[in-house]
């Protein structure tokens, strides 16, 4: 089991057929790779209480929600996991604390493979698609839309996750 801070979350919500990014600011939060056969994972974020209802309609109606994390430090790339609402204990402060488990939707590699789907669509080649790509890798704050739109709807036609 390894534990690992956690620096940013965000929501991947569909709406129109495109994915939107909505950031939670966190006061506090941790991640936990349970290193299990399962390949689980256990976020916790300390947030505002204005989230409280849509974490517990989502947690009511046995939801799941696409969720972009970054751990560590804001230079490390996200990831993308699928995830439900395990507990929300309400803190002091107008504060909550949101238990998610999860697993992984779209790994390190899934991105590497995007960017460059991407660059030779765009007609980069040689020397032209090296340095491009190594500047996309150094600027990727987020993972490029067309990943997100396809393990958003890979995520919707499975039949085994209930997207809110």
């Amino acid at each position: 089991m390894k534990t690992f801070k956690l620096y940013s979350l965000s929501l991947l919500e569909g709406k129109n057929g495109n994915v939107h990014q909505k950031m939670i600011p966190i006061d506090d939060g941790l991640i936990i790779n349970m290193e299990n056969d399962k390949k689980m994972w256990y976020i916790e974020a300390v947030i505002s209480q204005d989230y409280l209802k849509y974490f517990e309609d989502v947690k009511n109606q046995k939801g799941h929600i696409l969720v972009d994390v970054v751990i560590t430090s804001k230079d490390n790339h996200p990831a993308a996991m699928i995830s439900s609402v395990q507990n929300i204990t309400e803190l002091a402060e107008q504060n909550i604390s949101v238990l998610l488990e999860a697993k992984l939707a779209l790994k390190k590699d899934d991105i590497i493979e995007d960017v460059l789907k991407d660059l030779v669509s765009r007609g980069f080649s040689s020397e032209a698609l090296i340095q491009e790509f190594k500047n996309e890798m150094e600027t990727l704050a987020s993972h490029p839309k067309s990943a997100l739109g396809t393990i958003y709807r890979s995520i919707q036609e499975s039949g085994l996750y209930k997207l809110q």
